[in-house]
């Protein structure tokens, strides 16, 4: 999805902004920003303000290269470093496929690359975008995994810039991570599969995971993965690593598959992961389902069900939680949202199913 990988807050920071077109008149001094009411309480430190308007104002001039969607993601941040302070740019470049280095992921790398992981971690409490609009969506998949990893997550605060009137929007990063202990547990009879199949599903998860490629991924984290399409047919797959770190998930790997044969309505997906342990699914393969669940939303179908099975140790009993990619993706945005119209041509002439 083209608008998606053009980095995380697009759907936040409005991110179609070309520089001419937000440059003041010549001469003229650019208005001061204005904290809304609602971001007040988040922000309201005078020190931690002058901070975001003086990252606001940098993030402007960033520079990026989104080729393939146009769609310009401008990020700084300011930091406190030794005795002083440093504001750090980043933007989304996009290349080919299409695919992309992300706005988030592209400032936090060159605060890293100025000041260390360590201090990265401590020194960076907000991230600034400055887009010709603000509200919507938080961060793409990709993004949250890589800000999960990288900064103080629950305390960053995500502010975009709104260039036309100079408003600044806050939210807290926190709200759009939803961790998997939160998924609500539930019977088998609950899931919202019919018995038979379920099993069928958790067979086919537990036996897809016993494949896949495993040489970095901890036993832990290496995840089987089966789904369950209105057609009836059930599709597998496992994780697999690679030592380019080009990692290839579970979830995007049953649902590719499943629309190799174009069969691209899914009623559920189950996740296995090692017996005792609650699967743990990254925020990218999270955005694969989201985007999955969003041509059923599109056809007036139900979401697709996320089963998370826990697969008991020494024959005890076997758990399960349920959600849908919607609730575990909040804030989330996918093709159907920015282009619904190419969606809907997509759908008429490619399910055959």
């Amino acid at each position: 999805m083209i608008r998606a990988r053009a980095g995380g807050w697009a759907a936040l920071a409005g991110l179609a902004l070309g520089a001419a077109a937000c440059a003041p008149a010549a001469g003229e001094a650019p208005a001061r920003w204005t904290v809304t009411r609602t971001a007040q309480e988040l922000v309201a430190d005078p020190a931690l303000q002058a901070r975001i308007f003086k990252a606001l104002d940098a993030a402007r001039s960033a520079g990026t290269d989104p080729s393939i969607s146009k769609f310009h993601v401008r990020a700084a941040t300011v930091i406190q470093h030794k005795d002083g302070e440093r504001t750090i740019l980043g933007g989304n470049t996009e290349y080919r496929l299409p695919e992309a280095i992300h706005g988030e992921t592209s400032l936090m790398n060159h605060v890293i690359n100025t000041v260390g992981p360590e201090e990265a971690k401590r020194a960076v409490g907000f991230i600034a975008f400055y887009g010709e609009s603000c509200g919507g969506g938080g961060s793409c998949g990709d993004c949250r995994d890589y800000l999960l990893a990288t900064t103080r997550w629950q305390d960053l605060l995500m502010v975009c810039g709104k260039a036309g009137d100079r408003t600044v929007h806050v939210d807290r990063f926190a709200k759009g991570i939803v961790p998997e202990d939160t998924f609500k547990q539930v019977s088998a009879q609950d899931t919202g599969v019919p018995g038979p199949r379920l099993d069928e599903l958790v067979q086919a998860a537990l036996e897809a995971r016993a494949g896949g490629v495993r040489l970095f991924t901890p036993p832990d984290e290496h995840l089987g993965v089966a789904a369950l399409t209105t057609s009836g047919r059930v599709y597998r797959a496992a994780g697999a690593d690679d030592a380019a770190f080009h990692y290839r998930y579970p979830v995007g790997a049953v649902l590719q598959q499943a629309a190799s044969y174009r069969d691209y309505f899914v009623q559920a997906v189950v996740v296995a992961s090692q017996p005792g342990r609650t699967p743990r699914l990254s925020y990218r393969d999270r955005q694969y389902g989201y985007e999955s669940s969003s041509f059923n939303r599109k056809r007036g179908l139900p979401p697709i069900r996320l089963i998370l099975v826990e697969e008991a140790e020494a024959g005890g009993a076997r758990r399960y939680r349920a959600t849908t990619f919607e609730e575990a993706l909040p804030g989330a945005f996918s093709t159907a949202d920015f282009m619904p119209d190419a969606v809907d041509r997509f759908l008429a002439v490619g399910p055959q199913r």
